[in-house]
């Protein structure tokens, strides 16, 4: 068996179904322990002298090997929750905002959503770990769409320059997206 250096190849993607329980996988060095809950470590594997290797929990703001970013816990489903890298690049109403979460497929996942008003929230106070977000307060880059809503014409946005929250951003105007799963 001969070790590539430095392989530039697309990634290997292994499906083992909805019900196969937590799953272990050693590779290039790493351990990932994936649980039916979806929770995710991240370990090194041994070092060369035999000794453990620091296990490794990913911190708000760390790239994901799939390019996500790893974005906390979410206060909706108390599961790992994760983002996209960047803001969709345009502003969009409340209806094209929950359009384009649903039919978003990036890095190599189809289930992303706008997130609910807790979970921008906590996009919000990781702003900085996270990084990328308009914290101008400028309108409307400066706010984001929850999929929260206060009524029929009304939902809930917010704004990342101080973290202001209103219930009363109308659905037919813009704002900014940063889509979660």
């Amino acid at each position: 068996m001969t070790q590539q250096s430095g392989y530039q190849g697309k990634a290997k993607e292994i499906s083992l179904g909805e019900d196969f329980g937590d799953v272990a996988v050693k590779v290039n060095g790493v351990r990932v322990e994936v649980t039916m809950d979806g929770n995710v470590k991240i370990s090194l594997v041994a070092n060369d002298d035999g000794k453990a290797a620091a296990s490794t929990e990913p911190k708000i703001g760390d790239k994901m090997p799939d390019g996500t970013v790893f974005a906390g816990i979410s206060p909706e489903t108390n599961k790992p929750m994760y983002a996209t890298p960047a803001d969709a690049s345009l502003t969009m109403t409340f209806n094209d905002a929950k359009g384009y979460a649903a039919l978003l497929d990036a890095h190599g996942h189809r289930d992303w959503h706008v997130p609910t008003k807790a979970e921008l929230n906590a996009l919000f106070n990781n702003r900085a770990e996270i990084g990328g977000f308009n914290v101008s307060g400028a309108y409307p880059d400066g706010w984001y769409w929850s999929s929260s809503q206060s009524d029929r014409w009304l939902a809930w946005g917010q704004r990342f320059s101080d973290g202001a929250q209103l219930r009363d951003v109308s659905k037919f105007g813009p704002s900014s997206l940063r889509c979660v799963r």
